[in-house]
């Protein structure tokens, strides 16, 4: 069994879950057209739960640019999962794990692209006293799922004997 098959499901109604509570926290001031951060809780430590609307891609790059990055999104979930059905024996766990993380992200950005225009953040790190960490974009677990499915491409593989 393809690890897409439970594990992009599973983070898409995680991803979906969230964002649908953080909306309802914000209630009714996401509809406000000048709605910048919305600071919302205290998670834990140094990470808060601050909503933002993003217009671009992961971590705030290309603002403005959702109508074509729907496509982009949809067109990259999708073509993942295609390649992963079609070449399941062929291609290692390491690689389902990491592109089934890309999918999963890619899919979950799209979702939120195609519903409401932009994309829900917010996961902030800022507290750390680390300027770099302290001024980091606020994200989202569709963010952190491809980032982390691109750093799980990067790590070298063994190559099988067949």
């Amino acid at each position: 069994m393809n690890i897409a098959t439970w594990l992009v499901p599973a983070l898409l109604v995680a991803d979906q879950t969230i964002k649908l509570m953080v909306l309802w926290a914000v209630g009714p001031r996401i509809f406000d057209d000048g709605v910048g951060a919305i600071f919302l809780t205290n998670l834990f430590w140094i990470v808060d739960a601050t909503f933002i609307k993003n217009t671009g891609a992961a971590f705030g790059i290309f603002q403005g640019g959702a109508r074509i990055l729907v496509w982009v999104s949809l067109a990259v979930g999708i073509g993942i999962l295609a390649y992963l059905s079609l070449n399941q024996r062929r291609t290692s766990r390491l690689s389902q794990l990491a592109l089934s993380l890309i999918a999963a992200g890619a899919l979950g950005n799209a979702i939120d692209r195609l519903g409401h225009g932009w994309v829900v953040d917010y996961v902030d790190i800022n507290r750390t006293g680390i300027s770099v960490l302290d001024s980091f974009p606020i994200w989202n677990l569709a963010d952190a799922c491809v980032v982390v499915g691109v750093l799980l491409l990067l790590l070298p593989q063994r190559k099988r004997r067949y």
